[in-house]
């Protein structure tokens, strides 16, 4: 791993008071970024983010910002404006999982899974990716691979994150001739607080049976092996990659 690969860069990070998010704003600051933007609704998550981050020789803030509210994005957006002027890594990570099937599903679930999966990304980029067009950069989203095959009881989930991939795309297309690439991952299951909607019923003997036979290598990710794929495609070394989805399951797409 280079030290410097986002040397001299502003990276904001969304969602990231905890699990990947935190793992991913970590791995930008231990590979040299600038200032690490630590955003999420949770106050006390994103500030010991922050802390953590700044203990370990980083540099980080933290902002607390409903990034599915249009008006606290742009008060996100005015507070990156005032502190640099510029951006040059966005990742949206902030997301929401619920289960039930659909005619167990509210309304008001499968609306609030949407604003904070999908339009908090469009929020996000429409108010950030002008601060990025002066001199280019790069959006990584966090979609899923639960966006790239059907699963039970997850129908607002498995929509909203098949929609950040094709979001995805569509930045990709509007964005890479200014020099603005935009990519996303797909994690498969992570052992962080997201998942307890879909396991709380489960013991942990249950959830390890159900991925040593769902998941070929046998196990769930860790979150710093998120946080590796996504400092990629945020990094000059996927300088020709743009409107890619990839793909860190473990192979559990890979044999349904």
């Amino acid at each position: 791993m280079s030290t410097a690969r986002f040397a001299g860069k502003v990276v904001v990070v969304t969602g990231a008071g905890h699990g990947i998010g935190r793992a991913c704003a970590d791995r930008f600051a231990a590979e040299g970024a600038e200032d690490v933007v630590v955003v999420d609704i949770d106050e006390a998550g994103a500030e010991e983010s922050a802390r953590l981050i700044r203990e370990r020789g980083g540099r980080a803030g933290a902002v607390v910002a409903d990034v599915a509210d249009e008006s606290s994005v742009d008060s996100l957006r005015r507070e990156l404006t005032e502190r640099h002027g510029r951006l040059d890594v966005l990742h949206n990570n902030a997301g929401r999982l619920r289960s039930a099937r659909v005619t167990e599903l509210t309304s008001e679930e499968w609306d609030l899974t949407f604003a904070i999966n999908v339009r908090s990304m469009f929020l996000v980029c429409r108010a950030l990716i002008p601060l990025m067009l002066p001199t280019g950069g790069a959006i990584v989203n966090t979609a899923s691979s639960s966006g790239l095959v059907g699963e039970a009881a997850t129908p607002a989930y498995n929509a909203s994150k098949a929609a950040i991939i094709n979001f995805t795309r569509q930045l990709a297309a509007d964005y890479s001739r200014d020099g603005i690439r935009a990519n996303c991952v797909c994690p498969g299951w992570v052992p962080t607080g997201f998942n307890d909607p879909v396991l709380s019923e489960m013991t942990d003997a249950e959830v390890a049976a159900m991925v040593t036979t769902m998941v070929p290598m046998g196990r769930q990710a860790r979150t710093d092996e998120i946080a590796a794929a996504v400092a990629f495609l945020a990094s000059d070394d996927a300088s020709y990659v743009a409107g890619h989805a990839l793909v860190v399951d473990g192979g559990l797409t890979a044999v349904r």
